[in-house]
């Protein structure tokens, strides 16, 4: 005869781990102690080894759901297109600040665990995922005609992570930035059609 299914061992409680840990690496970085995110989900230690058996399965357990969330509404947002290039670009690129508002915590457990992997690590590799969707999309649509290939996927890599900086960084980021925005122009030189610009 199976024993019970314990409280602990739902589906649910993964997901409740889950959340704590995105809040608790949002807050205190990587670096988070595991009795704290078992704390903050109302469950002991033991029992969230039950579930991820080390911080590293529980770090890339995050940051999968993370982008899991973004990729779902990236591709909704590239297939709702109203066929106004330059309003659909910026809906693609607002997809973190939107899902930082949702899910609290979602750039800073991005940016500490890209900083915190070695090269190459899995973070890196699904963020770069991540990435390559916004280019195919652009590539698509065509608008990209008169830029360099790698210098385009960079930009776009420099928007995303700057997003994800920003959002990261929360209220603290304009005490940094200013009320100005440097991914602006950047956004407006490789999205905007010239007649757009003016």
């Amino acid at each position: 005869m199976a024993r019970p299914k314990r409280k602990n061992d739902s589906p649910e409680t993964r997901q409740r781990i889950i959340q704590a840990a995105r809040l608790e690496f949002a807050e205190q970085g990587i670096i988070a102690p595991l009795e704290a995110i078992a704390a903050r989900c109302g469950i002991k230690r033991p029992s969230l080894l039950h579930h991820f058996p080390s911080k590293q399965a529980l770090i890339a357990a995050v940051t999968d759901d993370i982008l899991r969330m973004a990729r779902e509404r990236l591709i909704s947002t590239i297939s709702d297109q109203t066929g106004d290039y330059a309003a659909t670009m910026q809906n693609i690129f607002g997809v973190l600040r939107q899902l930082e508002l949702e899910e609290k915590g979602v750039g800073g457990v991005l940016v500490h665990a890209m900083l915190a992997e070695e090269d190459g690590g899995p973070v890196t590799t699904k963020m770069g995922e991540f990435i390559d969707i916004i280019y195919a999309s652009s590539v698509m649509a065509g608008k990209n005609k008169t830029h360099n290939p790698e210098e385009f996927r960079a930009a776009i890599a420099h928007l995303v992570i700057g997003e994800a900086t920003r959002v990261a960084l929360g209220n603290r980021a304009e005490t940094l930035w200013g009320k100005g925005d440097a991914l602006t122009p950047l956004f407006t030189n490789y999205f905007l059609d010239p007649d757009d610009k003016k």
